[in-house]
């Protein structure tokens, strides 16, 4: 590399006018001008050859050297030039799986449309496929050495290996810090019933798995993923895991123990145990002593399991919180449609706390119920059950201490318990996957993002605990937290008790652009309303009192999905939706 003299030049100017101006001497100064063009020539030297960005195309021929003009043509060879920290970008096109990344953390892209762009990924328009076969992983990491940074793994479509990707050394603690998000991963896996996990085979701590497709991957257990070492700190967020299945007798979606998050995904179809008229777990499963795993805002449908558990099975002392769950459209042969929990043994149940979740029109071939407690624990309350044939069932399975607590539940069946209630929900339209609740003064439109009204209003509503929160439920609210898996959320119905009015009518207002990247404008506010964005949690990440028509929100922090802006004005309130895409 050589210096341009517009290099010299800014080398020079800025010695006359910093360091001449404390009358420092000549002679030093001009070894200061031999080091800092020392400096720059090292630091130039370092961006040419350290590679930070190594681009890679198909069919750019076996001369590349890595850059944007002249990329690699494999991305292995990519990954064996990389250093650690250094990003690869992936242009459009096919390539050969088998890639592995050992004892190095990059950033592996796809995405790109190529012929020296590789600005912006966009893999929807530039797909990526990483295309594999059933000798090897479609992509191998092995990290059992202590590496600093994070792994990432975003935009391909990753498809027809032994697996979509394996995180092997599970067992070391150096398995860290690794994201795995924006990919469709789909018909990998073998038949072998010792194999778990056809999509992904897991292991590691602090991984992240989020905004990825899952569909047609298979495994002895976890078609979509399957735990190879138990996991810490897992986190599994907004995924699609879709027509995955297992050919033992557990796990047709996920198998999973460790600790960790599931959060904002769908289930559906998934299938266990395709070589057996028998087997649990259609969807998930969570097993072993030590698992610990809260589920949030999941939808789990049209799951089968041939014994029980056609969504969910909780297994061998595992300890699971399920929050603001729908489960609908579930089947197994036995009790347990859709949820099933059963113990280790007669001394160690396994434990379920569930708080508010819908589970409805789930159906056993024998006309079970549809949460099925075997030797464990279970306690529920601000729930729905509903068209379930059965709602629960409890067997003590020879455990003293297996037991079944329901409170403030709407179900058909009726248990005993404080606050139950046993009546039609009045869900807007269950036939058609809508389960938020009839309310004259407002149930959320997911279509539109609005309120609209009903005739009805459902029982479930202000029918919960009354020490529960129901901060995130739009006013009027009634001061008290709705029934089922909208409520405390930003979608639960509004109460008729209090001022509702038809918000459409009544505030308009306008937010642009949507979807947006960076910032987003509400623009034709009301002065002094108060405006608020809520993730689909009901977790408010934004409020402010409008002081002028309009204003400017940055969004550059909010991570891609749909959000609700809200705004209130004079006890009126307008919600639409807010879509984030970066």
């Amino acid at each position: 590399m050589k210096f341009t003299p517009v290099l010299w030049y800014i080398c020079d100017f800025t010695i006359k006018n910093v360091l001449l101006q404390d009358n420092i001497p000549s002679q030093f100064i001009k070894v200061m001008k031999k080091t800092i063009l020392l400096f720059s020539f090292i630091s130039s030297w370092i961006t040419l050859f350290g590679q930070n960005q190594i681009c890679v195309e198909a069919g750019s021929g076996s001369s590349g050297n890595g850059s944007a003009s002249n990329p690699y043509s494999s991305i292995q060879v990519a990954v064996n030039a990389a250093a650690n920290g250094d990003i690869i970008k992936v242009a459009r096109g096919t390539y050969p799986g088998g890639v592995t990344i050992e004892q190095k953390k990059v950033q592996l892209l796809g995405g790109f449309e190529g012929n020296g762009n590789f600005i912006t990924a966009n893999p929807q328009a530039n797909v990526t496929i990483i295309n594999g076969t059933n000798a090897a992983p479609c992509i191998y990491i092995n990290l059992d050495k202590a590496i600093s940074g994070s792994l990432i793994i975003s935009g391909f479509t990753i498809r027809n290996g032994q697996r979509g990707i394996e995180l092997a050394s599970g067992w070391s603690p150096n398995l860290n810090n690794i994201t795995i998000e924006n990919n469709i991963i789909e018909n990998n896996g073998t038949q072998d019933l010792k194999q778990h996990g056809g999509g992904i085979g897991l292991g590691g701590h602090i991984v992240t798995i989020r905004n990825n497709v899952f569909r047609n991957n298979f495994a002895g257990r976890g078609g979509a993923i399957g735990t190879l070492d138990a996991p810490n700190d897992l986190l599994i967020s907004g995924n699609l895991f879709e027509n995955n299945k297992c050919y033992d007798d557990h796990a047709g979606g996920l198998s999973l123990n460790g600790t960790g998050t599931i959060t904002q995904n769908i289930f559906d179809g998934n299938i266990a145990a395709v070589n057996y008229n028998y087997g649990w777990g259609g969807a998930i499963l969570i097993f072993n002593k030590g698992t610990i795993y809260t589920l949030s805002h999941n939808v789990f449908r049209n799951n089968h399991a041939p014994s029980r558990g056609g969504a969910v099975f909780v297994d061998d002392e595992a300890n699971v919180r399920m929050e603001h769950e729908l489960l609908y459209n579930n089947t197994s042969k036995e009790s347990g449609s859709a949820i099933y929990l059963d113990d280790l043994d007669a001394t160690t149940p396994s434990y379920l706390y569930m708080d508010n979740c819908t589970v409805a029109g789930n159906t056993s071939a024998s006309g079970g119920s549809a949460l099925f407690v075997e030797g464990s624990i279970a306690q529920l309350q601000n729930c729905i059950f509903w068209n379930n044939g059965k709602d629960f069932e409890l067997t003590s399975d020879g455990q003293p201490n297996a037991k079944l607590t329901v409170t403030y539940t709407l179900s058909q069946q009726g248990y005993t318990g404080m606050g139950n209630i046993s009546t039609d929900p009045l869900f807007v339209n269950a036939s058609n996957g809508d389960f938020h609740l009839q309310s004259t003064a407002g149930h959320f439109n997911a279509a539109t993002g609005q309120f609209v009204n009903d005739s009805r209003n459902s029982p479930a509503i202000d029918a919960g605990n009354p020490s529960s929160s129901y901060a995130n439920e739009p006013a009027p609210n009634g001061s008290r937290v709705n029934l089922g898996c909208y409520g405390n959320t930003a979608e639960a119905s509004k109460s008729a008790g209090g001022s509702g009015i038809d918000d459409i009518t009544q505030i308009s207002w306008t937010a642009y652009p949507n979807p947006a990247k960076e910032i987003v404008t509400v623009d034709k506010l009301p002065t002094g309303a108060d405006i608020h964005i809520f993730d689909l949690a009901g977790n408010r990440v934004y409020g402010a009192k409008v002081e002028h028509e309009r204003t400017t929100i940055s969004v550059a922090n909010l991570a891609n999905g749909i959000y609700i802006v809200q705004v209130t004005c004079g006890g009126v309130f307008s919600s639409k939706k807010l879509f984030v895409s970066k």
